[in-house]
């Protein structure tokens, strides 16, 4: 970008934000208040709303999953009875017997059409299903293969996964109506990703131990005040 555009929006916000100040200053001094630079109560409702609807509503810890050995993260629930999440976790693959321990990184979409309640505090939702996207941060990993091979050798990348999954989770909703979370979520998912379901395709004889993994999780949903 030109450095003389970035330097002239630099100008004009500041010209504009020393004219706002000049107003505000103006309104103090004058006594007589400035109606249009008081925000009513349905713009703060508006201000609020965006502003929770920025901040993660819940945290997460995951066993397995094929994103490592553990992994932490957070998310946010939206829609219609919260049945859509959107999270984002950060996972721990220890070095085994590779040279070093590896970080992966992992954008989920899980959706939970149905809940059924179970006791005052408790539901169960019978399918919770997505997918999402998996890398491992590392030279050795890539989205197309180096030079050194042959054209075509690798069809594939080793740098981004693509997973499905499907699976159920029970939640509990706690008694206190002050404290942090809102209620607690366990879960497990089944899940494979695309070059397993193509092995499976291409070899009938593969079972599912073979081509499909086992996660765990705990999901803690924040309290929305």
């Amino acid at each position: 970008m030109n450095f003389f555009l970035i330097r002239a929006k630099k100008i004009r916000l500041l010209t504009l934000y020393t004219i706002l100040s000049f107003f505000t200053y103006a309104e103090a001094y004058s006594g007589v208040p400035n109606r249009s630079f008081v925000p009513d109560s349905t713009t703060t409702r508006t201000l609020k709303k965006t502003t929770f609807s920025l901040i993660p509503s819940n945290y997460m810890i995951q066993y397995a999953g094929s994103i490592g050995l553990v992994s932490l993260g957070s998310g946010w629930d939206y829609g219609k009875n919260q049945r859509w999440s959107t999270d984002f976790l950060i996972g721990y693959v220890p070095k085994f017997d590779s040279d070093r321990a590896k970080i992966t990184l992992t954008l989920r979409q899980t959706f939970t059409p149905w809940e059924i309640k179970l006791r005052s505090r408790n539901s169960y939702h019978p399918l919770r299903t997505g997918l999402y996207f998996n890398t491992t941060i590392g030279k050795q990993f890539w989205f197309s293969a180096p030079e050194k091979y042959p054209i075509n050798y690798y069809t594939f990348s080793t740098k981004l996964r693509l997973n499905i999954f499907i699976g159920q989770d029970f939640s509990h909703q706690f008694s206190s109506k002050t404290s942090y979370f809102e209620s607690v979520k366990f879960y497990y998912d089944l899940h494979t990703d695309e070059l397993y379901l193509i092995n499976r395709i291409q070899n009938k004889y593969l079972k599912p131990v073979d081509y499909l993994g086992l996660a765990l999780g705990v999901k803690l949903q924040i309290r929305r005040r």
